[in-house]
């Protein structure tokens, strides 16, 4: 639903077209699927903590997307726009039950500048 004129319209436009093609690769990736997890630099992720990612098959997929976007989109912003993109699977590693799993992990990955938020409540204002 983008406007077709000017540059805010090419905008939209990219944008739209960047979150198919994040969305093509989590179907690529299958959603939640072992090798998702195990593979590639979310494998390497899971190394270190590899019960939060077990307790969220589903967001496997997503990080990889939001870790690719990081590290050739763009740095933050482009992560950010990953995690908001699949914010029902970033929940998973925020609820109460897996927290204590996956903090050490988030608390990592914003020594490397990649912040993520520490609850389900600051997901969602960041992704407003």
């Amino acid at each position: 639903q983008c406007s077709a004129e000017g540059e805010e319209g090419a905008l939209c436009m990219l944008n739209a077209l960047q979150m198919k093609a994040a969305k093509l690769e989590v179907d690529a990736a299958g959603e939640g699927a072992p090798s998702s997890c195990t593979s590639g630099l979310v494998g390497q992720v899971r190394s270190f903590a590899p019960r939060c990612l077990d307790a969220c098959p589903q967001a496997c997929g997503p990080l990889g997307v939001a870790i690719n976007a990081y590290m050739t989109k763009g740095g933050q912003p482009a992560a950010k726009t990953a995690v908001c993109q699949f914010k029902s699977q970033f929940n998973c590693f925020l609820s109460a039950s897996v927290w204590p799993q996956c903090e050490a992990l988030v608390n990592k990955a914003a020594s490397f500048g990649f912040t993520l938020p520490h609850s389900t409540a600051q997901l969602s204002a960041a992704c407003r």
